[in-house]
């Protein structure tokens, strides 16, 4: 980042049920951001805290460490084989699998067999898995596609927890998120109540 301040003077609290986009240009430091709440980043200054009972589900770029020798099912079971409901229930890996378009008969080929697409898929799946109650998407409209979309979108309505996005799609941010978080030039971070259309009128 060529040495200049990516993010400056900037403090937050997430709150249960929040639903934050956060935008800004190329390269101004959104993954950055989404990096540093995961840990995997640590800031040169200040800190970020973590509480206690929040479970972090991160949505990255990469499909991380997937072992494309595992069989689909495998993959996902192998974060858990059941994922709890809001209504006290459960939902099985196989019906989640089904609910991202992943019939039982592509459940068991193996992932190299996958396309790049199902891959993405597949990952976002595993991540729902894990049962965050905090989820970060880093540009999730960049790799599925809008049926996945769409089921994701539905999929957020009911989601028991936290969601933070990163993303240059509008018509995603004016359908998952009610605060705007944008990058300015400077470093400095604004926050903008509404979806990505009012943050955009404020600022015409």
């Amino acid at each position: 980042f060529d040495g200049r301040t990516v993010i400056e003077d900037f403090s937050y609290i997430v709150l249960r049920d929040d639903r934050m986009g956060i935008v800004g240009p190329n390269g101004s430091g959104k993954s950055t951001l989404l990096n540093m709440v995961t840990g995997q980043t640590a800031p040169d200054g200040g800190l970020v805290e973590i509480g206690q009972t929040v479970k972090i589900g991160y949505f990255s770029q990469e499909n991380g460490d997937m072992d494309e020798s595992l069989r689909v099912i495998e993959y996902i079971k192998e974060e858990a084989n059941f994922l709890p409901t809001a209504d006290g229930g459960t939902i099985t890996a196989s019906q989640m699998l089904e609910r991202f378009l992943f019939s039982p008969d592509l459940q068991w080929p193996p992932i190299r067999k996958l396309s790049g697409g199902e891959k993405r898929r597949l990952y976002l799946r595993r991540v729902l898995m894990g049962a965050p109650n905090v989820l970060l998407l880093d540009e999730p409209t960049n790799d599925l596609d809008i049926q996945t979309l769409t089921i994701l979108e539905d999929y957020l309505d009911e989601f028991p927890g936290a969601v933070i996005v990163v993303s240059h799609d509008r018509y995603f941010l004016d359908r998952v998120v009610e605060k705007i978080f944008a990058f300015e030039n400077d470093g400095s971070i604004k926050q903008y109540v509404g979806g990505y259309s009012d943050y955009s009128q404020t600022v015409a």
